[in-house]
């Protein structure tokens, strides 16, 4: 596997403005960029700036909480699907990552995992009103995606129905300290190369951060897995941040109910060059989960029929070996597919 750019191969910039009026020019915009390097970034997406502003405050004051207030926190389990605490990646080297998994009130788990309000004033009401902010964005998107693949513009409404408990969307406060003065394992990345679980993906990144990059081939079209269940990059595509844009990514539930058109990409967090900054990294992820139950097949059945529940009993497990504080454990996961090619006995 080789590190090689291709500096040409940027994801598209999708305009949302004037959403109803453009709406066959936006879904064939997002079709040409869904289906060939499945991630873009939006503009004109509507969620005010000073809204974004206060979710980065809040993310900032959550870091810097003493750390016993953190890990008091309920914790992340991603074998049992419980996204929902706080998770931090350690390594004898020191922590690769640390992030706190929110969601909506609908779950009782998030009563006990709101921080102290002394500690981080705000956080729960700012949480909240930036995820409902989303939520509008996210039904555009996938309107149209769903007319696309030929199903009403509404079908997956109920399925990203964020009041139902079944459903686990949920909002992600990312740090990666600073790697000044430290020294990894070449192999070593801030994220592992993995597929999304998610419909789709929201993501906020920290100006002139770095890192961020996602899998392509000699054409620039997205990689999948293949059937030994490593994946085979042959390039990585810089996916930096824009200025008054949101990168968004197509998950694995998308890639099985488009049969396959909508790609589902593999994307890895690298560590920083040296020539590069070595500070803290932040990011915000709003991961829009189906409901765990609900069937999720393709018009033509390209894959076979499973839900989210049945999904993430493979892929969760996986996960958490990509996070594991065992050095073994987890260098053995950083070329292992978390894609659909590793879990497709899974959905059953």
């Amino acid at each position: 596997m080789n590190d090689l750019v291709r500096s040409d191969a940027r994801p598209p910039v999708v305009d949302l403005a004037n959403f109803e009026q453009r709406k066959s020019q936006i879904r064939q915009q997002l079709m040409d960029a869904a289906t060939v390097k499945g991630f873009f970034y939006i503009t004109g997406h509507g969620i005010p700036e000073d809204l974004i502003s206060a979710a980065w405050r809040t993310s900032e004051r959550f870091f810097q909480q003493p750390d016993d207030a953190k890990q008091a926190l309920p914790k992340v389990n991603w074998a049992k699907a419980e996204v929902i605490g706080f998770e931090r990646n350690n390594l004898n080297d020191g922590t690769i990552h640390e992030s706190m998994m929110t969601s909506y009130e609908v779950h009782d788990r998030m009563k006990a995992a709101w921080p102290q309000e002394g500690l981080v004033p705000g956080f729960r009401d700012t949480t909240l009103s930036f995820m409902e902010a989303m939520q509008p964005v996210v039904q555009r998107i996938l309107s149209c995606f769903a007319e696309a693949l030929g199903f009403p513009p509404n079908f997956f409404d109920e399925t990203i129905d964020v009041s139902t408990a079944d459903n686990r969307t949920f909002l992600q406060y990312h740090k990666y300290p600073s790697v000044e003065g430290m020294r990894w394992k070449p192999a070593t990345n801030r994220i592992t190369a993995h597929t999304d679980e998610s419909l789709i993906t929201l993501l906020y990144t920290s100006p002139s951060s770095v890192g961020l990059e996602l899998a392509a081939g000699s054409d620039g079209a997205a990689v999948e897995g293949v059937g030994d269940g490593l994946h085979r990059v042959e390039n990585w595509t810089p996916c930096p941040p824009l200025p008054g844009c949101i990168t968004v990514n197509i998950g694995d539930p998308l890639q099985l109910w488009s049969d396959g058109l909508l790609k589902s990409n593999f994307h890895r967090v690298r560590m920083p060059h040296p020539d590069e900054p070595q500070g803290n990294r932040y990011s915000i992820g709003y991961f829009v989960w189906p409901r765990l139950h609900d069937k999720i097949q393709g018009k033509r059945g390209v894959y076979p029929s499973t839900t989210m529940a049945k999904y993430m009993e493979k892929k969760g497990k996986n996960f958490a070996d990509s996070f594991s504080p065992d050095i073994a454990t987890y260098e053995a996961q950083q070329e292992y597919s978390f894609g659909l090619a590793a879990n497709s006995i899974a959905v059953t």
